[in-house]
């Protein structure tokens, strides 16, 4: 999925804005795309925010909401930076 390799004095992660959808019960046919992230802020055991991206998981095929995973890529910056950072890429964002 990601493509990761290092040039000149940068590791650099891609990661693919859209994911195909699938439904094993519509083989062959094309039924859309989907983000593959969105952004997550939560908190960890102690009350702090965590910032970050979450894989997006494709429920479409069983009717149901799209669903994510837990934070993938981690945020070191602030909410507000994070908020602004979401919107200027077009991501949604869920506050657990």
């Amino acid at each position: 999925m990601e493509k990761i390799y290092k040039k000149k004095d940068k590791i650099i992660i891609e990661i693919p804005y859209f994911t195909n959808r699938s439904n094993p019960y519509m083989e062959g046919e094309d039924v859309g795309m989907h983000k593959t992230l969105i952004g997550m802020i939560t908190k960890d055991k102690w009350g702090n925010d965590e910032l970050g991206f979450a894989e997006v998981i494709d429920m479409d095929y069983k009717g149901k909401d799209d669903q994510y995973t837990g934070i993938k890529y981690q945020y070191w910056g602030g909410k507000e930076e994070f908020e602004k950072l979401c919107k200027e890429l077009f991501l949604d964002i869920v506050y657990l």
